[in-house]
C-alpha cells in the first residue's frame, strides 16, 4: 500500500508479495477486511500503547502535547495510507470491526488529546479550544503531506514521497502551527 500509495490491492497481489498463497490469508484472517483491520491493529495499536508513557513523563502540558503531536506525525510518516485505510475501514466493515476501531484505535487518541488540552487549561498554559476540533486539525495536518504524494511530486518538484529530511520539516513545523492555535 505504501509503495502503490494506494489502498486498492487485492488479496492475491498481498499474498503474492509475502510469499504465501491467498487461500492461506483467507484461513488465517477470514478475508480482506480482517486482514486490514490486523494491519490497522499492528500499526496502531503499539502506538496506542505508548499513550501510557506519554502521560508519565514529568513534563508541562505543552511538552506534552509537542510530544504527541510529533508522535502522530511520526506515525503518519510511516504509515502514509493509514487514514485512508482506516475510512474504508469504518465505511466498508461490519458493525463490530467499525466498534473495535472505534473503542480500540481512535477513541484512546482523541481522549488522550483531549485529557492534555483539559490539563493545558487547567494550567493556564493554553486556551479554551474545542478537543474535537483540534483533533481533526491535527489528524487532517498528519495526514496531508503524507498521502499527497501525486501533489508533493507534480507541484512542488519531483520528490516520489516525503525523504526523512523533509518529514522532520513538516513535522516541526506542523508542531509549531498546531501548538500556536493552542498556547495562551
Amino acid at each position: 500500500m505504501r509503495e502503490l500509495d494506494t489502498i486498492e490491492i487485492g488479496i492475491v497481489d498481498i499474498a503474492q508479495r509475502a510469499g504465501v498463497n491467498h487461500a492461506m490469508i483467507r484461513y488465517f484472517f477470514g478475508s480482506k477486511e480482517g486482514l486490514l483491520l490486523a494491519l490497522l491493529d499492528r500499526d496502531v495499536y503499539r502506538r496506542i500503547r505508548q499513550l501510557d508513557r506519554l502521560f508519565a513523563l514529568n513534563v508541562t502540558p505543552t511538552e506534552r502535547m509537542r510530544v504527541h503531536l510529533r508522535g502522530i506525525l511520526d506515525t503518519y510518516y510511516q504509515i502514509p495510507y493509514l487514514n485512508r485505510l482506516i475510512q474504508v475501514m469504518v465505511r466498508e466493515a461490519d458493525p463490530q470491526r467499525v466498534q473495535h476501531i472505534a473503542d480500540e484505535l481512535l477513541i484512546p487518541i482523541a481522549a488522550a488529546q483531549a485529557r492534555i488540552i483539559a490539563e493545558g487549561i487547567a494550567a493556564g498554559e493554553f486556551r479554551d479550544v474545542d478537543p474535537k476540533l483540534f483533533y481533526f486539525n491535527t489528524i487532517g495536518s498528519a495526514d496531508g503531506l503524507y498521502s499527497n504524494r501525486f501533489t508533493l511530486s507534480a507541484v512542488f518538484g519531483g520528490l516520489p514521497s516525503a525523504d526523512q529530511a523533509l518529514h522532520e520539516r513538516y513535522r516541526e513545523h506542523t508542531v509549531e502551527t498546531l501548538m500556536r492555535g493552542l498556547l495562551l
